[in-house]
């Protein structure tokens, strides 16, 4: 950026807005995301319906108005309550950092219930209606919501938090079991060894089943399992392939207990929802 001989510069700062974000609004049922992490800032207000969130072992339930926020390098799930409609947005740590050069160290609480939330309400509200506009210069105006809203959530809803203290949970938290995720998340169809998982991050089978019961609250078996559930349903969703062979597809051998668990959690059969999608 050019800077002039006459300009007197106060405050010298230039807004990079080289980020991607995501903007969704959403309209599903009982859509569910197994645990899974990310480095953004991930804000889900619910419109309609409801959502059952759970980061790391806390667990609460987002309803209409509400606004749920997930924290970078958290690891977190999500699960639709029958229908339910949702602004998801996923903010880069980057974004913050163009505010506040400490910003990326804070955290922020993560349920802002309705008697709270009206500010961002309104902000997320405007930045859906202006989302797809092509307007000139509608792109400022979003990004101006964007701003706004960032500041807020700085100014009114962080947590203390230090670089100290994001050093040392990086270092013992998500960055330690971090590889097993993503492997999981790449091979849950395939035959899938304790040890083998273990021995990608160094530990003894019975230290990894404690890592992720400590981060997930699921055993090994319980996050491959939920992997498998939210593939299978994907796919039963979006297919006409039968379903013996979609089981096959994702790894499951076990079909009674699979059934079982699946209908726990989507509270009806692959058979039911197939005949819904009649």
């Amino acid at each position: 950026m050019q800077t002039y001989a006459y300009e007197n510069i106060i405050h010298k700062r230039q807004f990079d807005l080289q980020f991607t974000l995501r903007f969704d609004l959403i309209d599903d049922v009982n859509f569910f995301s197994p645990f899974h992490w990310h480095n953004h800032i991930e804000l889900i207000y619910v419109l309609e319906g409801e959502i059952e969130v759970k980061i790391e072992s806390k667990q609460f339930i987002l309803q209409p108005n509400s606004i749920g926020i997930i924290n970078s390098e958290k690891i977190h799930s999500t699960k639709l309550k029958g229908h339910t409609r949702y602004i998801l947005l996923q903010v880069p740590l980057s974004a913050f950092n163009q505010i506040d050069n400490d910003s990326i160290f804070y955290n922020y609480v993560d349920h802002i219930t309705k008697d709270y939330s009206l500010e961002l309400r309104t902000i997320l509200q405007n930045m859906l209606q202006i989302a797809d506009s092509k307007t000139a210069g509608i792109k400022l105006k979003f990004v101006s919501l964007l701003y706004e809203l960032l500041f807020i959530l700085i100014q009114k809803f962080r947590t203390q938090s230090n670089f100290q203290e994001c050093s040392n949970f990086s270092k013992s938290g998500i960055n330690r079991i971090s590889p097993v995720i993503a492997y999981l998340e790449k091979n849950f169809k395939k035959d899938i060894s304790l040890t083998d998982v273990a021995s990608i991050i160094s530990v003894t089978p019975e230290h990894l089943c404690r890592l992720l019961k400590q981060y997930t609250g699921q055993t090994f078996t319980e996050y491959v399992l939920s992997l498998r559930i939210a593939s299978f349903y994907q796919s039963l969703q979006n297919s006409q392939i039968k379903i013996s062979a979609l089981l096959e597809e994702n790894g499951i051998k076990n079909y009674k207990v699979f059934i079982r668990e699946f209908k726990k959690t989507f509270n009806k059969t692959p058979a039911q929802i197939r005949k819904e999608q009649i």
